[in-house]
């Protein structure tokens, strides 16, 4: 593991554990206070301008996700979308939960449910509160280490939430195999409900070291598209320092490289520093039954393959819904598809259709906000994937759910 150095030696820091206290060691590399937030001016013009504001779910209680140690800084992600630009106060604790004393640090909701704070040393834990001195969010959430010098993966992949009532086990196993063919090493997951037999699976790639988990939980009994943003954030600040490159899709939708003689980790390596995030045009694709509720036999999973199962394809490539691939750093606010606001001097670029796309495997038996009139009409063809890239990807599927699921029949 790379650690972060730079910092340390302003600070006059060895490569020693040491204590502030009898009971508390503390690591070398959490010795260090800071008194501001990285761009933070340039925060607060943007929260000034009511960038990234959603007034969703009012009512919502202040829940704390997690809570990101980076080299000069600190975010904890909460489950608040209300509160952008308002006040809050982050609040330190050591090794054994108990506050630090006059560590309190005055800052603000921005991105919609992020707060930014200052490094606290010996901070262990890290919770929020609305006053000074007042309540604040229990229980506090460990910080979770990303001072990396180097981030540690190429490629990682934002996954899509969670929610509602379909299986997704075998969906799940297609999506990761798929994306691993495209060099994708790490997957973050954010899970508001999710049924236990698709849990298997994706316990099974945490087991391997590909995935890490985000679990919600919340006062609602019923999730629905307003909770995405939240999940959007989380897995912005989580894979920060951790992917150089992440990728942004739902697990219906598979990236796909369309130029023979390039691959998705040579596009990116070929980019400028000073790009921050490449989109991408989509194509839909009709998928008009559920995925099986559970496994039965190896040849029936095969079949039921989104990407054998399901080729009647909208002829129009929309930027509507494109989708992006980005550099943490480098940008400032997420939406839906793509970021939102990047920081100064940062390019995006949209990538020509003929080199690569998204293939995204549309429900069209559930209506919903978006509405699926596109569904209607002629405007198909069928398309499929390349040979040699579904055949791997049909081998790679096939070893997968025989391992996780063939002894749980």
């Amino acid at each position: 593991m790379l650690l972060i150095f730079f910092s340390l030696a302003i600070f006059g820091i060895s490569k020693q554990t040491s204590s502030l206290n009898s009971t508390c060691p503390v690591e070398y590399w959490n010795l260090i206070n800071t008194d501001s937030i990285p761009n933070g001016d340039i925060h607060a013009e943007w929260m000034r301008q009511n960038w990234s504001r959603r007034d969703n779910m009012f009512q919502s209680e202040l829940r704390l996700l997690n809570g990101y140690l980076y080299a000069e800084f600190i975010a904890v992600t909460t489950t608040v979308q209300y509160k952008t630009g308002k006040p809050a106060f982050c609040r330190y604790f050591d090794c054994n939960q108990r506050e630090i004393p006059n560590s309190t640090w005055q800052s603000s909701f921005f991105p919609l449910n992020t707060v930014y704070c200052v490094r606290r040393a010996g901070a262990k834990y890290v919770s929020i509160s609305f006053e000074k001195n007042g309540f604040y969010a229990k229980p506090a959430v460990p910080l979770m280490f990303r001072a990396f010098e180097e981030p540690i993966h190429e490629i990682g992949m934002c996954v899509g939430p969670f929610y509602g009532p379909e299986k997704r086990w075998l969906t799940l196993i297609e999506f990761v195999e798929h994306m691993r063919i495209y060099e994708v090493s790490m997957f973050y997951f954010t899970i508001f409900d999710m049924d236990g037999y698709s849990r298997l699976a994706l316990d099974e790639y945490e087991r391997q070291g590909l995935a890490e988990t985000t679990v919600i939980q919340t006062e609602y009994t019923q999730l629905d598209w307003m909770f995405h943003l939240i999940q959007l954030h989380d897995c912005f600040h989580r894979s920060r320092s951790h992917s150089k490159w992440v990728i942004n899709a739902d697990i219906d939708e598979r990236f796909v490289m369309l130029h023979p003689d390039l691959t998705l980790i040579q596009l990116l390596k070929s980019q400028h520093q000073n790009v921050g995030e490449l989109n991408f045009q989509a194509r839909r694709i009709q998928k008009t039954e559920n995925s099986p509720e559970k496994y039965n036999n190896l040849l029936e999973a095969i079949d039921n393959l989104e990407a054998l199962k399901f080729l009647k394809t909208a002829k129009t490539r929309i930027w509507e819904s494109s989708k992006s691939i980005y550099r943490p750093e480098k940008v400032a606010v997420q939406t839906y598809h793509h970021t939102h606001l990047q920081y100064f001097g940062v390019i995006v670029k949209n990538i020509p259709r003929d080199v690569a796309m998204f293939r995204h495997y549309r429900i069209t038996t559930v209506r919903n906000s978006i509405g699926n009139g596109w569904i209607y009409g002629d405007n198909f063809t069928d398309t499929g994937l390349e040979p040699e890239l579904e055949k791997l990807l049909v081998h790679k599927v096939a070893n997968m759910v025989e391992h996780v699921y063939e002894l749980s029949k």
